[in-house]
Parts: structure tokens; sequence; C-alpha cells
């Protein structure tokens, strides 16, 4: 008390405080979509033994991805502090990192793809389907390693907003296509879905950063002009 003073209830604040926490909560619940609604849809409209092959392929793939995970953690705060004058702080800091993490998703896509047959020596020989499926689902660390960066490079510098409307689109995206290809091509049409979403959503997350980097670039020249 006698350090910081009596406590005041900042009200202009708690509107956009609100809704920031709102935009973080939706690209949570949307992330959670797009990472389970295909298991989930695959139980629902294809067989059970399917479900246990994607599921198996799919727990290889989220191992492979820790490393990756593991980078996102620590450089989190960091996109915040770079992110605060602009995107164009933050989208350094992501070209610093993302190289490192898209070289690592490739080796561990292509490392996942010619170690695929020895999974069934590993979980049993029931699930031998699993090395069909991880081969389809390979490139999957690799989308998602640049499409976090480039998610993280909005967050930073405050564009939350516009990383969950994307996250949210995916996810009604992905949704539909499992809908229509599961029932026609089972854990393949999952897959499909998967492969599909993920890589748009990594296409859309780089395109917006470069847009709203591009914008700020001229903002800033023509500020500069307006000096002179």
């Amino acid at each position: 008390h006698r350090m910081l003073g009596t406590p005041k209830l900042a009200i202009s604040k708690i509107k956009p405080e609100m809704l920031q926490g709102f935009y973080f909560s939706v690209n949570l619940c949307a992330e959670t979509v797009n990472n389970n609604v295909d298991k989930t849809m695959l139980a629902r409209l294809s067989k059970l033994q399917a479900t246990g092959i994607y599921a198996a392929a799919y727990r290889l793939i989220d191992v492979a991805f820790v490393p990756v995970q593991s980078l996102l953690a620590a450089s989190y705060a960091k996109f915040f502090q770079k992110g605060a004058a602009g995107i164009q702080g933050s989208l350094n800091l992501a070209k610093l990192l993302s190289p490192i993490a898209g070289m690592y998703g490739i080796a561990a896509g292509i490392g996942l793809f010619i170690s695929a047959p020895m999974v069934p020596y590993i979980i049993g020989e029931d699930y031998r389907e699993v090395v069909n499926a991880l081969r389809w689902l390979a490139p999957i660390p690799f989308f998602k390693a640049m499409q976090f960066f480039a998610a993280d490079t909005l967050t930073g510098a405050g564009f939350q907003g516009l990383r969950s409307s994307i996250q949210v689109t995916a996810a009604l995206l992905n949704f539909l296509l499992n809908l229509w290809l599961i029932p026609l091509y089972s854990w393949k049409g999952a897959a499909w879905s998967s492969l599909t979403s993920d890589s748009l959503r990594m296409l859309s997350l780089w395109l917006l950063v470069f847009v709203l980097y591009r914008q700020e670039v001229t903002r800033s020249k023509r500020l500069q002009e307006s000096e002179h």
C-alpha cells in the first residue's frame, strides 16, 4: 500500500482487456478444434480401427513437433517485446527463428517418412497401416512450424483478432472437409483435410503478415515524407 498507493479501478481498460481475452480464447478454441476434430469425426463417421490408425500416426507427429513447441514457448514473450513498436519488429524475430523451425520441420517430415516402416515393430503388427498414415501426415510438422511463427508475429504486434479469425476459418474448413472426405476415404480423408487446412492456414497467416508489414512500411514512408 505504501509503495504502490491505493488501487484504482481503470474502467477505460476493461473493454479492451476483455476484447483481447476474447480473441485469445477464440484462438485457443479454434486451435483445439483444428487439432482434434478430425479424430472425433473419424470415430463417428468411419470405423474405430481407422480412428486408431490415424490417432497413432498423429501422436507420432505430435511427438516430432515437441522441439518446435519448446522454441515457440521460449520465444513467445520476445514477440511481444519486438512487436511493441509494430509488426516489423516481430517479423524480424520470426525471420531469425522460422528458418530454424522450418528446416527442422522438413527434416522431421523426412525422418518420419523414412522411419515409418519401423512403427509396427515398436507398437505391434496390428498397427501396420500406421505406416501409410504416418507418411501421409509427414508434412504436418513443417506446416505447423511455419504457421505458428507467423501467428506469433501477428499476436506480438497486436493483431490477435486477425490471427483468431484465420484460426476460426481454418477450423470451419477442416470440419467441412472432414464431413465430406471421411465417409468417402476413411482416415485418408482425415489426412487430406489436415494437410489442406494446415497448408492453407500457413499460407494465409504469412500472407497477412506480409500485407500488414507492407502497410506499415508505406505509412512510415509517408510520415517521413510529410516531415520533410
